[in-house]
C-alpha cells in the first residue's frame, strides 16, 4: 500500500508539472497568455484594466506592405512591436544570413528594422542597409530568424519586417481603409488572466476578438489534450 501510494503521489506530481509546462511552452505561440485583436486601435481601458490586474501588456500592429532597397522590391508582412515583446516566449537573430543565430531579448531600435531571412535574401540586404518602407528609410540591423507566436498560415506567405512601433507614424502606411491588426498581448498570472478575459469578453464590438490556446489554436490544444490523456494513463498505469 505504501508502495502504491508514493507510486502513484509521484507520477501524478511529474504528470502535473509536465502538463504545466507544456500548457506554458505553448502560449509562446500567443506571445503572451491572452491574445487581443482588432481592426482598429485598443480603447485606453483595455490596456488600463489589464495594468490594474497586475498584468503585463505590450502592444503590436502588422499590415502587409512594399519594402524596396538596392533597386529590389519585394511585399512583406510589416510588424511594429512595442519593447519587451514578445512576453512569452523569445525572438532569435543573426547578424548576417547563413549565420549563426542567438536569442535575443531586444527588440528593433528607432530607426532600425529587422528582416528576416527570406526578405534578406529577396531585397540582397546586408546589414547597415538602407530600406525604403513608405514614406521613411531604415537601415537593417539585425536578421530574424525565429518568432515564436508567428503561425503557419495562408495569411503569412509573406516574409516578415520587423520594426519599433513609435517609428510606423513616419511611414505614414497606415490611413483610413489601410488592411491593418492590432494587438495587444497580455502575461501574467493564471488568475489574473481568467478574470482580465471575463471582464474583456463582454465588451467586445465590432472587429474585436480575443484568441487563447483554447479557441486560436485548435492544433497546439488538440496536441495538449493528447499529452493530458497520456499523463492521466501512466498514472492510472
Amino acid at each position: 500500500l505504501v508502495i502504491a501510494v508514493a507510486s502513484l503521489s509521484s507520477v501524478s506530481f511529474f504528470s502535473d508539472r509536465l502538463s504545466r509546462a507544456l500548457a506554458r511552452e505553448a502560449h509562446q505561440l500567443l506571445g503572451g497568455d491572452l491574445l487581443l485583436l482588432a481592426d482598429h486601435p485598443w480603447d485606453k481601458a483595455y490596456r488600463a484594466e489589464a495594468q490594474r490586474l497586475g498584468l503585463r501588456v505590450i502592444g503590436s500592429i502588422s499590415f502587409p506592405s512594399m519594402t524596396a532597397a538596392n533597386g529590389a522590391s519585394h511585399l512583406a508582412d510589416i510588424k511594429a512591436v512595442e519593447p519587451g515583446y514578445p512576453l512569452r516566449g523569445a525572438l532569435r537573430t543573426a547578424p548576417a544570413l547563413n549565420q549563426p543565430d542567438a536569442e535575443t531579448r531586444e527588440t528593433p531600435a528607432r530607426g532600425a528594422v529587422w528582416l528576416d531571412e527570406r526578405l534578406a535574401a529577396a531585397l540582397t540586404a546586408k546589414i547597415g542597409d538602407e530600406v525604403r518602407l513608405g514614406n521613411a528609410s531604415f537601415a537593417v540591423s539585425a536578421v530574424l530568424t525565429l518568432e515564436p507566436d508567428r503561425g503557419v498560415n495562408f495569411f503569412n506567405i509573406a516574409p516578415r519586417l520587423m520594426m519599433h512601433l513609435d517609428d510606423l507614424p513616419a511611414t505614414q502606411l497606415v490611413q483610413v481603409g489601410s488592411r491593418v491588426t492590432y494587438r495587444l498581448h497580455l502575461a501574467g498570472g493564471g488568475k489574473a488572466v481568467a478574470a482580465y478575459q471575463a471582464w474583456a469578453e463582454n465588451r467586445l464590438g465590432r472587429g474585436e476578438r480575443i484568441e487563447s490556446l483554447d479557441n486560436a489554436r485548435p492544433e497546439v490544444r488538440n496536441a495538449l489534450d493528447r499529452a493530458e490523456k497520456f499523463l492521466r494513463l501512466a498514472a492510472l498505469l
